[in-house]
């Protein structure tokens, strides 16, 4: 019990530490920050009084921090993931999307070889077909885990740097821009940098809005797919399995590591026949009484490059499949 209170004690001080934030120093005073307004004009010729006088403005979120310490990726079983996500009411939310937007999403199809099931089913699932956008400062929220989330500032930073020269680009105020406690934006929930480096003009009207324009987005979740997934054309994602023995200890992977021929030492046997040197990625999902498996393909990790969490990956096929019908 000694060993136990002493863990209790270092998880309680460092979550303290990650959620609470030094208030009596405005965020332009402080040195981190004065360190990365400085970077920011040596390395992209901002303007140091701007981007001062916009951190006045920042307050901190302890919500963002509490809630980025509480993913559901992290703590539901599969059934309880897919129960949330894959509900009768998205799917007719998603039905109503696709006959309003079908020719964009085969058009997208047909240029990025993505198919329109599953661009819908991101889009679906991320924002409910942009009902759901997020309600929280941009600036707010990467400023936070920029300067007050250690375990991960590193990214944030990266993104908070991204999402000021997003705003200087696409002539925004960057103090008026909301998102989710992440940071990411629009109908696709585009972090700053995939804003970016992914998100592209799809109606031609002179400007790649995924905040307010479905058909950007339409576009911009194929492009990302196509160029940061590497996605394959005509190539599966996942495919059933079956399994037989004591319980497997798999590799968290989202990369496909073992060849097929290799499965029967894990008791995993595919459900169609598979050729012997394909690799694969073993998936383990809990349900209600034990555990389903599949095999995740090369579309599998493309997707990971969206959300790597393997309910997520799961959550978007599957609601592809439902959406199939209605193209």
């Amino acid at each position: 019990m000694k060993h136990l209170s002493i863990f209790l004690l270092i998880v309680s001080t460092t979550l303290t530490f990650e959620i609470k934030a030094d208030e009596s120093i405005p965020y332009q005073n402080r040195p981190d920050v004065i360190d990365f307004i400085e970077m920011m004009h040596n390395k992209h010729g901002l303007d140091k009084e701007e981007l001062k006088e916009l951190f006045s403005s920042v307050n901190f979120q302890e919500r963002v921090v509490r809630i980025m310490n509480r993913q559901p990726e992290g703590t539901m079983t599969w059934s309880s993931y897919k129960n949330m996500m894959v509900t009768d009411e998205r799917v007719d939310s998603g039905k109503q999307f696709i006959s309003e937007y079908k020719k964009d999403l085969k058009r997208a199809e047909d240029i990025y070889g993505v198919p329109a099931s599953i661009i819908a089913s991101i889009i679906g699932i991320e924002t409910r077909y942009g009902k759901i956008t997020g309600n929280i400062r941009v600036l707010d929220s990467l400023s936070t885990l920029s300067f007050d989330y250690p375990r991960r500032a590193k990214f944030f930073k990266v993104q908070l740097e991204e999402f000021l020269l997003l705003a200087e680009e696409e002539n925004w105020d960057p103090s008026n821009i909301k998102g989710s406690i992440a940071g990411a934006m629009g109908f696709g929930q585009f972090m700053p940098d995939s804003y970016r480096n992914y998100a592209v003009d799809f109606d031609f009207d002179g400007k790649r809005d995924i905040l307010n324009n479905p058909v950007d987005a339409i576009g911009s979740v194929a492009n990302f797919l196509n160029k940061k997934g590497k996605w394959e054309p005509n190539t599966k994602i996942v495919l059933k399995a079956t399994h037989s023995g004591e319980r497997p200890e798999l590799k968290s992977s989202f990369k496909p590591y073992i060849k097929v021929s290799d499965l029967k030492s894990f008791g995993i046997t595919p459900v169609e026949k598979l050729q012997n040197q394909l690799r694969v990625i073993p998936i383990e999902l809990e349900i209600e009484k034990g555990y389903e498996y599949w095999l995740g393909l090369k579309n599998y990790q493309a997707i990971s490059r969206y959300n790597r969490s393997k309910l997520y990956i799961m959550a978007v096929y599957e609601f592809s499949e439902s959406l199939a019908e209605f193209f």
